[in-house]
């Protein structure tokens, strides 16, 4: 009796066993496969030179066969801590492109933790070594001229100084100090970001002109000094100004007088009271004006201010008070606001102007034309002529056949508006003034900015 149930005691413990084992088995079956690896970790640097302010941007790639759970990136010293929750996606494979700013206070060195957490909670984790460099750059200002003006009111004994540089650094700017030594103006602006705007204010009691300099230092220890001149000044006369459908530049020691055609050259309209046009300066020392007219004898006329540079004025009734604009030497894009008073240059590329060899025909219906000469410059081309009563059209051609011509044509009102390039050498020529007797002249085409001038010998 009592074997039998010994007997089924253990025949009862047996069965509980391959329950047990079952019920294992079963477990580890239903767990996929590859759920003992660990999530695969690729990062495109594990070294990054920084310094405060640095913009940095981490990339790689987190794969794991089982399904992705969640990707981390950390630096608790600089208060890094961003989550990307893949729970929902649980995706195999996760591209990732993290970008931080190194915070001001940034100790150095420093480890970024990069960690892939799989389905099962299984890890893989990559440290990146951020370590202090430099920068190399020093910072700059922008948003102010060399001379800058200040209306001086005197009704109330004033010149109001409100001023907004924007300041740059490479590395995040520690400091700009701002000084105005005449009058022992000394500020000290605190900078926590690599591009900020500061303001400056400061009331003068008296006009006159006062140095101001402003110097950056960025963390780095890179230095740099900005000088400035604050004209103080009562304001100058401005005449009123209309937005002109197109203006005109010629330079200020021009007769026109000496010129049979172009002492101007055409300004085109890019948008309300702004101008643009390409001028060559033979020296430094080459001068420009603006007008919207033909004519500059008594009309409207734009000038630099003699006590702010790149500052346009228009003073028609003391016109001493106007000078001409001096670009340079070379080839140069001249913008002109005549609203908000202000002038800007850069150099003009020359690289796609026609070099070839330029001919010109005093006769619009196409016969005798002339291969002109070579001018100061390659792309300057002139001849002396002979202009003949009644003669009143000149064309220019690279080639004999007009298939490439540069004509004129004619804006609103009838003015000679500007040259452009004619494939089919349909159109009009350049328009000459009625001619009473013959004149000897000079003829200069520059190819660069496509301009004729027809001066009397």
């Amino acid at each position: 009796m009592c074997d039998a149930n010994k007997q089924k005691k253990t025949s009862m413990k047996k069965k509980i066993f391959l329950v047990i084992f079952g019920v294992a088995a079963l477990l580890t079956a239903c767990k996929e496969e590859g759920a003992d690896l660990r999530p695969g970790l690729y990062v495109d640097t594990e070294l990054i030179d920084a310094f405060p302010g640095k913009e940095i941007s981490i990339a790689g790639q987190a794969s794991c066969y089982t399904g992705l759970q969640s990707l981390t990136i950390s630096c608790d010293a600089w208060k890094i801590s961003e989550i990307t929750d893949l729970s929902s996606q649980k995706p195999v494979v996760w591209n990732f492109d993290y970008s931080f700013s190194v915070p001001a206070d940034a100790t150095f060195p420093q480890e970024l933790l990069i960690t892939a957490t799989d389905v099962y909670g299984t890890q893989m984790k990559k440290t990146i070594t951020m370590r202090y460099t430099p920068a190399t750059t020093a910072p700059y200002i922008g948003g102010l001229k060399k001379q800058i003006a200040i209306e001086y009111d005197e009704a109330t004994g004033e010149g109001v100084c409100a001023l907004k540089p924007l300041l740059y650094g490479e590395d995040m700017l520690l400091k700009a100090e701002v000084k105005i030594p005449s009058v022992g103006y000394d500020e000290t602006f605190p900078l926590t970001k690599r591009e900020e705007t500061i303001q400056i204010n400061y009331v003068f009691t008296a006009r006159g002109s006062y140095p101001m300099t402003i110097e950056l230092t960025d963390n780095s220890g890179n230095t740099t000094l900005s000088e400035h001149i604050l004209v103080v000044m009562l304001p100058e006369v401005l005449d009123e100004v209309s937005d002109y459908p197109y203006m005109f530049a010629f330079k200020s020691n021009t007769d026109e007088d000496d010129y049979v055609f172009g002492y101007y050259q055409y300004m085109s309209r890019q948008d309300n009271y702004q101008y643009q046009v390409f001028v060559y300066a033979e020296s430094d020392e080459t001068e420009f004006m603006f007008t919207p007219t033909l004519e500059t004898n008594g009309a409207v006329l734009f000038g630099e201010s003699p006590l702010v540079e790149e500052r346009i004025i228009s003073v028609q009734s003391q016109p001493g008070y106007v000078q001409g604009f001096k670009p340079g030497k070379g080839y140069w894009g001249l913008w002109v606001d005549i609203r908000n008073n202000e002038i800007s240059k850069w150099k003009f590329d020359t690289s796609d102007a026609d070099v070839s060899p330029l001919y010109y025909s005093a006769d619009w219906n196409g016969w005798s034309f002339t291969q002109m000469e070579q001018g100061e410059t390659l792309y300057q081309q002139k001849s002396d002529i002979t202009i003949y009563k009644g003669n009143q059209y000149f064309c220019f051609s690279t080639m004999t056949d007009w298939s490439h011509m540069w004509r004129c044509w004619k804006a609103d009102g009838g003015e000679t508006a500007g040259w452009w390039f004619s494939e089919d050498g349909a159109g009009d020529g350049a328009s000459l003034p009625t001619i009473a007797e013959d004149i000897n002249a000079t003829i200069s085409f520059d190819t660069a900015i496509k301009w004729c001038y027809i001066i009397k010998k």
